[in-house]
């Protein structure tokens, strides 16, 4: 599967600015980061959480626009009662930071859509107005790669107005991004 962040990298600023005027998410749980991976960390403090999670098939590569970016896999523990779908990660260190400011997981099976919503529901609550994220998706679909059939989006606490998490779903493959919009921007 085809991995890609631009999605990410041209909305986050109309999510921002919608953000910070719609107060929609004021009671939803904070959005730290994917598992035990932190929005902030290293590389290296990513790096050495990868194997606890459970990722593998761990690799490394720069973009040409200096983005470091690190992908691997996440399967379902069926010991435990998880499905055994695997799901393609991307780790994203923007160019000039070297903080974690994105992870993608991208979902093979659009079967599992409804799973997927309702596993973010039950950590961040329900997702903004049905209205919003369909005027959002009108907004963002006609410069995206692949046509979107779905959005949907959680954003952080009043402390944390920067950060989200949306669930894309498209033809073929969903994809869940959390994000924080203040570390894609920032260079140190």
């Amino acid at each position: 599967m085809a991995i890609t962040t631009q999605p990410a990298a041209w909305v986050t600023g109309l999510l921002t600015a919608l953000m910070l005027t719609s107060g929609a998410a004021m009671a939803t749980p904070s959005i730290e980061g994917f598992l035990s991976a932190e929005f902030g960390m290293s590389p290296d403090e990513v790096r050495e959480r990868l194997a606890d999670d459970g990722i593998v098939e761990v690799s490394e590569k720069q973009t040409a626009d200096g983005d470091l970016l690190i992908d691997g896999r996440l399967g379902g523990d069926p010991a435990a009662g998880e499905p055994a779908v695997e799901t393609d990660l991307r780790y994203v260190f923007p160019a000039g930071s070297e903080r974690l400011a994105l992870v993608v997981a991208f979902h093979p099976e659009v079967a599992d859509h409804a799973a997927v919503k309702a596993r973010l529901m039950g950590e961040y609550g329900q997702p903004w107005e049905e209205e919003m994220a369909d005027w959002w998706l009108e907004q963002l679909a006609e410069g995206m790669p692949a046509t979107p059939l779905g959005f949907s989006a959680w954003g952080g606490d009043e402390t944390q107005r920067h950060r989200f998490v949306r669930l894309w779903r498209f033809e073929d493959y969903l994809t869940v991004e959390y994000l924080d919009s203040r570390r894609l921007s920032e260079r140190e």
